[in-house]
């Protein structure tokens, strides 16, 4: 993506409250968006939501992902409804299955690109594997006892790895550990360790620092790059961290120079990270200077969720409205 020419706003569609969740389609034609009790299906390639919002008022929608199909989403609920995730057809409006399972509040689900398999991971500290054609999981993975808080998992771009994250007891630092889909139950093929000690240390050679000084840095999210050899992390107090997807070094730190960082993404051509904050901006980086090549502003307010197109030269950002970057 050049961000020397460009982006410019080519779309901006108006929600009634923040976005709490974007998904693009694997097409990039179709955009989902949720926003508290109403997902909106955007058209991605001329910016406009023709459909009404769908309502989802018993239910709420805490976080939305595309499927292989062009018009059936997963989403999980919000209160009573945050430990369930339900496969949601739009074309008749229908929850085609309910997937129960999980005891606690679902933090992150992720649609493997590949297949029908998805991952769920929960504050009951477990992760399970599931399929949308299946009604019950195909498989639950607990959390050691050496661990503490929420573990997060993602798929790679290929569908034929996926990533464990957890935090290690005392706020020493976190376990990445990746799975072969194929073969899960052997247990992980690559355990990576990254210190609490190694991120503060990049953080001074990069001369990042936060408020306070020496505040404990707690992960939240994780994403792969498209070529599966950089691993993206969110981290309170407010940075980005990107790591070497085979060994887990630090390869650069993040910080908005502006506001909190609140979303994060790579870009398709594994050039640039994409970070929002909010101040209302996001902040285009560059991997190899690690430097802001573009700053995009026309928000009102707090960014909440960044996205790239993965078929096309877009960029979809939202607060209480979301914004389409186009070249």
């Amino acid at each position: 993506m050049d961000f020397v020419q460009g982006p410019k706003i080519g779309a901006a569609i108006p929600h009634q409250s923040a976005v709490a969740s974007l998904s693009y389609h694997e097409d990039g034609k179709h955009l989902f968006a949720a926003a508290d009790k109403k997902l909106y299906l955007i058209d991605a390639q001329d910016g406009k939501c023709d459909k009404p919002a769908f309502r989802c008022e018993q239910v709420g929608i805490s976080s939305v992902s595309s499927t292989h199909h062009d018009h059936c989403v997963l989403f999980t609920g919000t209160a009573r409804e945050h430990r369930n995730i339900h496969y949601w057809s739009l074309y008749d409006n229908k929850i085609l299955r309910k997937f129960r399972g999980h005891t606690d509040a679902i933090t992150n689900l992720s649609m493997s690109p590949s297949d029908d398999m998805f991952l769920t991971a929960s504050k009951d500290r477990t992760v399970r594997l599931w399929n949308v054609q299946q009604a019950g999981g195909l498989a639950k993975m607990d959390l050691p006892t050496d661990t503490d808080g929420t573990p997060h998992t993602i798929f790679d771009s290929t569908g034929m790895v996926f990533a464990v994250m957890a935090q290690m007891r005392g706020g020493q630092g976190n376990y990445i550990h990746l799975y072969d889909v194929r073969n899960f139950a052997g247990g992980a093929f690559s355990e990576m360790k990254v210190e609490a000690s190694t991120i503060q240390q990049a953080m001074q050679t990069q001369r990042v620092t936060t408020s306070p000084a020496n505040q404990p840095i707690t992960w939240k999210t994780m994403d792969f790059n498209p070529s599966g050899n950089r691993i993206l992390i969110e981290a309170d107090p407010g940075i980005t961290i990107v790591l070497d997807g085979y060994n887990g070094t630090v390869q650069r730190i993040f910080q908005s120079k502006e506001g909190k960082t609140t979303s994060a993404c790579f870009t398709p051509d594994d050039q640039s990270v994409l970070v929002a904050n909010d101040s209302g901006k996001v902040d285009c980086w560059n991997i190899q200077s690690g430097t802001v090549v573009k700053t995009l502003e026309g928000h009102l307010g707090p960014v909440g969720q960044v996205k790239c197109n993965p078929k096309y030269a877009q960029i979809a950002s939202s607060c209480t409205n979301t914004l389409l970057w186009i070249w």
